[in-house]
């Protein structure tokens, strides 16, 4: 059964191939006269090295130390993520016309990206999302590319993969 697109969730690793994506996000939300929400999922490293490793990283490092560098990256990308909208969504401006719909929410979160996508997807009742398939190195690549296989799998809603240009 065919859902109207009124509400389209762009998530963002901050890469150019996710700037691509950005794009289509606001491509999709001004054909179908659709709000978008931009998301950042910031990784918890401290989280993934102790489930890797083993090791209590909060024991090691000390958890209020942890959580200051926590948040001094929580604040760089939302700023990045905040400055990258600006320069698109002007950039889109001028192909699309004065019509460009506007962002209306940036969310930057921490934790694991599909599930956190997934989650906000569903909370938020988005009836799409976009994303870039691949990120920026190759490290980056099998990250985001396990993050956009991720989130297609496990999707209840329509997911707009962009492919990155070569």
């Amino acid at each position: 059964m065919y859902r109207p697109i009124n509400k389209v969730l762009y998530a963002t690793d901050l890469s150019e191939a996710a700037r691509e994506a950005m794009r289509y996000g606001l491509s999709l939300a001004y054909h179908y006269k659709a709000s978008m929400t931009t998301l950042h999922v910031i990784p918890n490293v401290f989280e993934e090295l102790s489930l890797s490793t083993g090791v209590e990283m909060e024991l090691y490092f000390g958890f209020d130390k942890w959580q200051d560098i926590e948040n001094e990256r929580y604040e760089n990308a939302r700023k990045d993520v905040i400055e990258r909208i600006e320069t698109t969504s002007k950039e889109m401006a001028l192909n699309l016309g004065e019509n460009v719909p506007e962002v209306s929410d940036i969310l930057v979160k921490i934790g694991n990206p599909v599930k956190e996508i997934l989650k906000t997807a569903r909370e938020g009742e988005y009836d799409a999302i976009v994303m870039a398939t691949h990120g920026q190195g190759h490290i980056e690549e099998l990250l985001v590319g396990s993050v956009s296989r991720g989130v297609l799998r496990k999707s209840e809603i329509p997911v707009f993969l962009i492919p990155i240009k070569r």
